[in-house]
């Protein structure tokens, strides 16, 4: 048997290349199997504990989930692989991890290309519905989806099924793959309302009871909607119009221009208006909503902070999207205190960053 430890890596697909660079630079020794998605890719390294540690401290961006691979098994997609696949559950040697009281999950991911996947006599669901039942019952842990302290993953292909137990924190998501879903709603105006969401469940962001909010790019009113149901002020800024459902919101005011102008029109003004957060996800290049965050940071109270959506460009043989980013996030790191950037499940070609008040305002 190698030496070697066994990881499995989830990105984005573009940006499957950056999170390896991430990775490396946590163990230099990493080396890249094989794809089996592209968005899942089989690593190995001297020792996947150590860098499952160190990656759950480190702020990485591009890398979205991580799992160990502690067992593989041979599929034969039959009624028999359910056993199989709780026999190696239970041998593998960290299994005490799953203890009494210890709130648990179990996490399986299908293959999306997988043809065996409509022939088997199984699915996903139910492999996570009995193996959890049974394992619960066995050692008295308790089977907790939305916020397991321990995780048994599992990612299958046409035949072969890869296991591995760690925490959540050790995989960067209580999520299977990182991809975070929310329940669609009759009031949702927009998909990026998913996004805000994420952004701020993965910063571990608590919205203010109360105060103002400055919306850039708001139209068409998604950000918007949720930041009026939470209680708050909200200005919208955006040429375009907002959806008619929140037409009439009392806490709601809607500039209808361009950015640029709100702020040049903003701070020429004596008693410039304050907000408590700002929030952007406008359509431009990443390193000009840098340059707009800076100037908007002027408006922020001292203890404000800014969620902001960068877009990035696609890679080309003369566009780097990295270098964009890094541009764009120097830029911020000069007025800023940086609290992360991620690429998140709900992002597309972008990253979502948030930055803590300026540091002029902490003297």
């Amino acid at each position: 048997m190698s030496s070697r430890d066994l990881i499995l890596v989830t990105a984005q697909p573009e940006f499957m290349p950056a999170a390896i660079e991430e990775l490396i630079t946590l163990e230099k020794q990493l080396t890249i199997q094989k794809e089996i998605m592209p968005d899942i890719w089989l690593c190995d390294v001297p020792d996947g504990a150590a860098l499952l540690r160190r990656a759950s401290q480190a702020q990485l961006i591009f890398v979205r989930h991580l799992a160990p691979v502690q067992e593989q098994i041979e599929l034969h997609n039959t009624e028999h692989d359910l056993g199989n696949i709780a026999a190696a559950i239970a041998g593998l040697s960290n299994f005490a991890q799953i203890g009494r009281g210890i709130h648990f999950a179990v996490q399986t991911r299908f293959v999306q290309t997988d043809k065996q996947q409509g022939k088997r006599p199984y699915s996903s669901g139910i492999l996570n519905r009995e193996l959890a039942l049974a394992f619960a019952e066995e050692t008295g842990a308790i089977e907790d989806i939305k916020k397991p302290e321990v995780i048994i993953s599992l990612l299958c292909d046409s035949h072969i099924c890869y296991i591995g137990i760690s925490t959540s924190e050790e995989n960067l998501s209580a999520w299977p793959g990182g991809a975070r879903h929310y329940a669609q709603t009759k009031e949702q105006i927009s998909r990026a309302e998913f996004k805000l969401l994420e952004a701020l469940e993965t910063f571990h962001i608590t919205l203010p009871e109360r105060g103002r909010v400055l919306d850039l790019g708001a139209a068409p009113g998604g950000w918007s909607r949720l930041l009026l149901d939470s209680g708050l002020q909200v200005v919208a800024v955006d040429p375009a119009n907002l959806d008619a459902r929140l037409r009439g919101q009392k806490r709601l005011e809607h500039y209808q221009g361009y950015a640029e102008r709100y702020l040049d029109m903003q701070l020429s003004l004596s008693n410039p208006a304050k907000f408590d957060l700002i929030v952007n996800d406008m359509k431009m290049d990443a390193r000009e909503a840098a340059r707009l965050l800076v100037q908007a940071s002027r408006q922020l109270r001292p203890d404000g902070f800014i969620i902001s959506v960068f877009k990035l460009p696609h890679t080309t043989d003369t566009i780097n999207p990295l270098k964009t980013l890094k541009a764009a996030l120097k830029t911020l790191h000069n007025h800023f205190d940086i609290v992360q950037a991620r690429q998140l499940f709900h992002n597309r070609q972008e990253v979502t960053v948030a930055a803590a008040q300026p540091l002029p305002a902490r003297k």
